[in-house]
């Protein structure tokens, strides 16, 4: 294997011209060089003229090498990440995954950088397992480690359950002692299904499933079950609504006057399973098998999600009076370790995933995204002027939050370098002047920082 001198052999800058411009050929379609993975790419340049919409925005991750506003890393086009799944690098054997990952190594972030670390280094020793066996290799120390990590944060929050109002009081130590029978791996019978939440994670599977029949099938399956009737004790059910359910599952035989929600529920989620099945996921098998011992009342084995507790202590500390307790308290649970921030995280979360899903979510926070510098939810246009190009996991992280709070986390180098990409591209036609224009001074608007526009000025000559 020749993984150990891959890095200076494909890690390319771009080329500089005479003139000073850059180019940025080299960055538009990766050439897969290693034997034995195929070229994937297509080399050739399709045009590309003015842009007009959020999807041609996006595309100039495809284009050229765009940077993050935020991080300034690298974006990646989610039409070469599904490229890389289409191809089988994500699920082939690890040193060609390994190798394939090093042309995309400034992409990553520091936790999906640490992890491609680990999947080298075992790929010396290991070369042709899958990634969902190098997984469950590390998952034991992986797993033992991200404890000791969580432990002393946990044991902080239950020092704050005293300061509670007894009710809020009540609610929390319920949902620190559910988190301990996750965290611990323990059996224990949850209180009620969540069919909001189901949706979400087997959404999140779905993006990494090659079959897009069957992941569209899958994602329409997952849709009634986040529907409010399930939540309205009271409400009675529809024979329409039974009807819809019965068509799309392509359920025959059953007395449809006497159907249950739970029986409704059941369904959909025993459908879903079967294609896990045939699709041989153990992830998605995983989240049916907890979905249905939690609608029959039986004991189950969840693991622990960040996302998920965080969610549940949003909802437990709603309406509590002490603002300031429960600042304090969603503080010290901001510091616990995710898939995002601890490689320890990202492996333990993975456990069951097929590598698909491994290799996928390797990128996926590199994942170009339209960011609104004005948020959506405050008033921002989905307009061109309003938008701007962001990883996925910084866009995330912000969500609606104050601009100019959140832009404090990054060196304004980046958004000078990001808007000078974006001047370029009015050199060369494809944004108008007077939208670029527009976008800096949102963005000034929006995070008080002054842009350097001086080569958008020369553009107006």
């Amino acid at each position: 294997m020749r993984i150990a001198s891959i890095l200076s052999n494909y890690i390319k800058p771009a080329g500089v011209h005479k003139n000073n411009q850059y180019d940025y050929s080299v960055y538009r379609y990766p050439v897969n060089n290693f034997a034995n993975t195929g070229d994937i790419f297509i080399k050739s340049q399709p045009s590309f003229t003015a842009i007009n919409s959020a999807p041609a925005f996006r595309n100039l991750a495809y284009q050229r090498k765009m940077h993050c506003i935020y991080c300034g890393r690298p974006l990646m086009s989610d039409k070469i990440v599904n490229r890389l799944k289409s191809s089988g690098i994500f699920s082939g054997p690890i040193k060609n995954f390994a190798q394939e990952m090093f042309n995309y190594l400034d992409y990553l972030h520091p936790t999906e950088k640490e992890f491609l670390k680990k999947i080298t280094i075992m790929a010396f020793d290991k070369p042709d397992i899958r990634l969902s066996e190098a997984i469950r290799i590390m998952y034991p120390k992986a797993n033992k480690e991200l404890l000791e990590e969580q432990k002393p944060i946990f044991k902080e929050l239950s020092t704050l359950a005293n300061k509670m109002p007894y009710g809020y009081k009540t609610k929390f130590k319920e949902l620190l002692k559910v988190s301990r029978f996750r965290l611990e791996e323990k059996e224990y019978i949850p209180s009620e299904f969540s069919g909001k939440e189901f949706k979400y994670k087997i959404s999140r599977i779905g993006d990494t499933i090659k079959d897009d029949y069957m992941a569209k099938k899958i994602a329409q399956l997952t849709e009634p079950l986040s529907h409010p009737i399930f939540k309205k004790e009271k409400e009675p059910l529809t024979l329409k609504f039974v009807d819809k359910i019965l068509n799309l599952t392509e359920t025959r035989d059953v007395n449809r006057k006497k159907l249950t929600k739970k029986d409704l529920q059941l369904i959909i989620i025993n459908k879903i399973k079967q294609y896990g099945e045939i699709l041989n996921r153990k992830d998605i098998l995983y989240q049916c098998d907890i979905a249905i011992k939690t609608l029959e009342q039986k004991p189950v084995k969840i693991k622990f999600s960040n996302k998920a507790f965080k969610y549940d202590l949003n909802e437990t500390l709603d309406g509590m009076p002490d603002q300031t307790l429960r600042e304090n308290i969603n503080l010290i649970a901001s510091k616990l370790p995710t898939s995002r921030t601890s490689v320890n995280a990202f492996i333990t979360k993975h456990e069951l995933s097929a590598s698909d899903a491994i290799g996928y979510n390797v990128l996926r926070p590199s994942i170009v995204t339209i960011e609104h510098i004005q948020p959506k939810s405050l008033g921002g246009p989905n307009e061109l002027e309003n938008y701007a190009l962001a990883c996925a996991s910084d866009n995330n992280n912000r969500s609606n939050g104050s601009l100019a709070e959140f832009i404090k986390n990054f060196d304004i180098k980046n958004q000078n370098r990001y808007f000078k990409e974006i001047f370029e591209e009015v050199y060369k036609g494809n944004i108008p002047l007077k939208t670029a224009i527009s976008m800096v001074e949102t963005f000034y608007k929006e995070s008080g920082r002054n842009i350097d526009t001086g080569k958008l000025a020369a553009y107006k000559k």
